[in-house]
């Protein structure tokens, strides 16, 4: 036996799946900023580590030069 489908459940399935495909869009974007919030986070916790390591080995050369 064939079943037919009646035009008004294939629509209402197509838009199931587009409602669901737009659930996984805005996760996925969701993701992504997240992700690049991360890198740029991180990328400020490192110049920022570097520059007080420098600044602290910087400043105890200043330092042992006065006295």
């Amino acid at each position: 036996m064939t079943k037919i489908l009646k035009f008004k459940d294939v629509n209402s399935d197509v838009e199931h799946r587009m409602k669901d495909f737009e659930k996984m869009r805005l996760k996925l974007k969701a993701a992504i900023k997240k992700d690049e919030a991360k890198k740029v986070n991180a990328g400020k916790e490192d110049k920022s580590l570097v520059k007080s390591i420098s600044g602290f080995f910087g400043d105890s050369a200043h330092a042992s030069d006065k006295k």
